[in-house]
């Protein structure tokens, strides 16, 4: 049954049930038209591999033309209404939708941009209420979208952009023809192409396990003696050492609450940390081609005993289970930020001594660390689980909905395409420049950026945003948009001694490679996306629940109840899902060959 067969009163139970979003505002008024930049049609500009690109290397000038299609100059004369489903992270509706860079873009193609940013954790609530009740944004951030592309497509909710590679989308297709990889992985086994996706022209990390060494350097006197020999704590033994100094440190300090390891509320990270020292991934994972689940591996029983010893000895959060929300798996916020975590998930901005808080005389020194070896197990080095990311995926980007008339498709699309030209790429990762206006954003004026982010038609930081220690660069780009993310030096501001803090948490997180990821860019036909969905829901409704207990106890854990768990799972269904990730995989690893 197609979408649009779907009985009102399904739609009408929807928004019963689920709530009314909020509707989005209209956009703040369009600025100047001094400098419009090309646009679609310019594929001449248009990128290639990260390779020869460069690192704030001169590109060619960017030019100030009206924006074209296919050639052909576009008729912009009539202001055009937009709607966009959107998340927008943890920034204010204001802050969101007054980003310049989406001000900028909207005024080059007379856009008037009416946002929907549903409340941070109603995402994929909120959209799965719009498809019941086929009331459509133009636009749709497909980041939490559970269905298949194809069946959206199938279904008359999106379009297929294949058709317009060729004749409106110039841009877009020389990316794709010059970046096979990526090509591979946003196109499906019948050619097709349903969004516009983010793509990281040089990915590196951005999260993996990070520990407070400070806390270790005060407890020995600056004598840490990991009994791995290495400076940063390697194996479980390490961990076996540096966990009671943290418990011990805290408890001297008299702090209330404090955490010396943090895990998710179910006990597990889904993408592997931890467990890849276990010699396993976290749900789906790749060894010698064979595609496994993590929490159904007879090694996860290690994992399992590990944790729930560590629970017991007070060095896992102690209320760990009761908070599921936040996407870093930091139950309590105030732990990490407060000072009172020793090891947790953590981003690059957490490396160094950014969270230090001299007004309340916290100094810290957070360092980046790899899952530790269980080396008494006979795991000598962990998976390889990152990049786990990729350059592109299936779920990161923008689709057009069928809510869009033919004019305004092939507006939509003229705009999307400049996302994907150098300049286009360069103005949503790094800013505005000079040439583009800049001196005339309020909010560059205010953050003394008069003279833009970047020199024009380069990836080279201005001075004065080379030294804005004030303000990140997330500030002043827009990371949401589809198109191209570059590959943009370090900011000087941004170094700490001349290092770089996001090159040396790259370099931790992935040190063990990433042989054993599944991509995220396998495809699923929808028949598989139907039944996998299912099972795996099934599946995660039964181990989510049991794992926590397991590890503090709640339940027993011997090997007669973890082989009673392992049975469980394969009655729910395990067996089909690993044939049917296999088979995606398969497909995937033939169609990149090729």
């Amino acid at each position: 049954m197609k979408r649009k067969e779907v009985t009102r009163l399904f739609a009408l139970m929807l928004t019963v049930i689920l709530g009314l979003s909020a509707c989005g505002k209209e956009g703040p008024e369009s600025g100047g038209e001094d400098s419009k930049p090309s646009s679609a049609g310019q594929s001449e500009e248009s990128q290639g591999s990260g390779e020869n690109q460069g690192n704030g290397e001169s590109q060619e000038a960017e030019e100030s033309q009206a924006p074209s299609q296919g050639g052909t100059e576009l008729d912009l004369s009539e202001q055009m209404h937009v709607s966009i489903f959107s998340q927008a992270d943890d920034v204010s509706y204001e802050e969101f939708i007054a980003n310049p860079v989406f001000e900028y873009w909207a005024d080059m193609f007379n856009l008037e941009l009416e946002w929907q940013l549903p409340p941070q954790g109603s995402e994929a609530d909120q959209l799965n209420m719009m498809f019941g009740t086929q009331d459509y944004t133009d636009v749709i951030d497909i980041s939490y979208n559970m269905e298949n592309l194809a069946t959206l497509y199938q279904d008359e909710v999106i379009y297929n952009l294949a058709p317009y590679l060729d004749t409106e989308l110039p841009n877009y297709k020389a990316f794709l023809d010059a970046n096979p990889d990526v090509k591979s992985a946003l196109l499906d086994d019948d050619g097709n192409l349903y969004h516009f996706a983010v793509i990281q022209e040089a990915p590196k990390q951005w999260g993996g396990l990070v520990y407070r060494q400070d806390i270790l350097d005060t407890m020995t006197g600056g004598n840490i003696q990991f009994p791995s020999g290495k400076d940063a704590p390697t194996t479980i033994e390490d961990w076996d050492y540096m966990l009671p100094l943290m418990k011990q440190y805290f408890e001297e300090a008299n702090m209330a609450e404090y955490a010396c390891l943090i895990i998710p509320a179910v006990g597990y990270f889904s993408t592997g940390e931890l467990m890849a020292g276990f010699g396993i991934g976290g749900l789906q994972y790749v060894e010698d081609g064979t595609v496994k689940y993590g929490i159904s591996q007879d090694a996860f029983y290690d994992y399992l005993t590990k944790m729930k010893e560590w629970y017991s000895q007070g060095y896992i959060y102690s209320d760990f289970a009761s908070r599921t929300d936040d996407m870093f798996f930091l139950p309590n916020t105030a732990l990490t930020y407060g000072g009172a975590a020793g090891v947790w998930y953590g981003i690059t901005d957490n490396i160094g001594d950014s969270m230090s808080l001299p007004e309340y005389n916290l100094f810290v020194n957070v360092e980046p660390i790899n899952s530790p070896a269980n080396t008494a197990g006979g795991v000598q080095k962990p998976l390889g689980i990152y990049l786990d990311s990729g350059r592109a995926s299936n779920n990161s980007g923008w689709a057009i909905s069928t809510a869009c008339d033919e004019e305004k498709l092939h507006r939509l699309l003229a705009a999307f395409d400049y996302l994907y030209s150098q300049e286009g790429s360069n103005t949503r990762s790094m800013g505005l420049s000079a040439e583009q206006g800049a001196a005339d954003v309020a909010s560059y004026v205010e953050k003394g950026v008069t003279n833009g982010t970047r020199e024009n038609g380069t990836k080279t930081w201005t001075e004065e945003m080379d030294n804005c220690a004030e303000y990140g660069v997330y500030a002043f780009c827009e990371n949401r948009m589809p198109g191209v993310v570059v590959d943009y030096a370090t900011r000087t501001c941004d170094l700490k001694d001349g290092v770089d803090r996001a090159v040396v948490a790259d370099e931790a997180w992935t040190a063990s490679g990433n042989a054993n990821v599944y991509p995220l860019t396998v495809g699923f036909t929808p028949e598989e996306t139907a039944e996998l969905n299912k099972l795996e829901s099934a599946v995660w409704d039964y181990a989510n629940s049991m794992i926590p207990k397991l590890i503090m106890g709640r339940e027993e854990l011997t090997e007669e109840s973890f082989a009673a768990y392992q049975a469980q799972l394969e009655s729910l269904g395990m067996p089909r899902i690993l044939e049917i990730r296999q088979a995606a995989y398969d497909r995937y690893v033939e169609k990149a060959n090729k």
